[in-house]
């Protein structure tokens, strides 16, 4: 990583004089985000134990949508040719939804209808270099890049919250790191109307959540559309 940043930040030195404008902005991000892949699923249930005193979401790697939301900065340089380069960096956090249909309790082999969900919170620091072209219309210019995200993930936790017929609740709330990195190629189009704009975009991670998980498939991948806005600094 800390090569990645030197060679970029040395790339930026070599051609400023190339350059016929930068442009550093200021990024809200959010989007919906999900995980895709054959161990995604879009329901699970909730193991509980009294005995040893666990509680967990048999799978809460969910394929239903929830918010993400973040903040980045993004150094972006516009050639003679409107060429475009550039890099962000900036805090995410990835979360998805997978519905709870039942709590099965252990000890007494039975499984309890439930209403509610899991969500999983992915906490990761991103490290964005990209490229493009910036195409002239008028008073809104539009810049399509394409890129990759190299993610440090920070955490990612399970959060789970259901409730029973009788009126009785069951939460978990459990750690789920297994990676410590995940690289996702990345595709974005934004537009600015002077200081502030706005963008869409989407990303899929090629790093498997579940790795080093036996028995069983176990193929789980992030993905993400974005969109934000901006606001232009220098």
């Amino acid at each position: 990583m800390k090569q990645l940043l030197l060679f970029i930040l040395s790339f930026f030195i070599y051609s400023n004089s190339y350059s016929q404008k930068t442009e550093l902005r200021l990024s809200l991000d959010s989007g919906l985000s999900s995980f895709s892949g054959e161990s995604a699923e879009s329901s699970s249930f909730i193991l509980l134990s009294e005995t040893v005193g666990y509680g967990y979401t048999n799978n809460p790697y969910g394929s239903k949508n929830a918010f993400a939301y973040g903040v980045s900065l993004n150094l972006k340089r516009i050639t003679k040719v409107n060429f475009i380069y550039g890099i962000g960096a900036g805090y995410e956090n990835l979360r998805s939804k997978t519905a709870l249909a039942f709590v099965f309790k252990f000890e007494e082999g039975i499984a309890e209808p439930v209403s509610g969900e899991t969500t999983m919170d992915v906490s990761s620091v991103n490290i964005n270099p990209f490229a493009g072209y910036r195409f002239n219309t008028g008073q809104l210019p539009i810049d399509l890049v394409a890129g990759f995200d190299f993610a440090s993930i920070l955490n990612a936790k399970e959060k789970g919250d259901a409730t029973d017929t009788n009126g009785n609740k069951y939460t978990t709330s459990r750690d789920r790191k297994t990676i410590n990195t995940d690289l996702r190629p990345r595709i974005q189009v934004s537009t600015d109307y002077k200081k502030f704009g706005v963008y869409l975009g989407y990303s899929f991670g090629l790093s498997n959540y579940k790795e080093g998980y036996t028995g069983g498939t176990n193929s789980v991948h992030s993905k993400i559309f974005r969109f934000g806005v901006t606001y232009q600094i220098l």
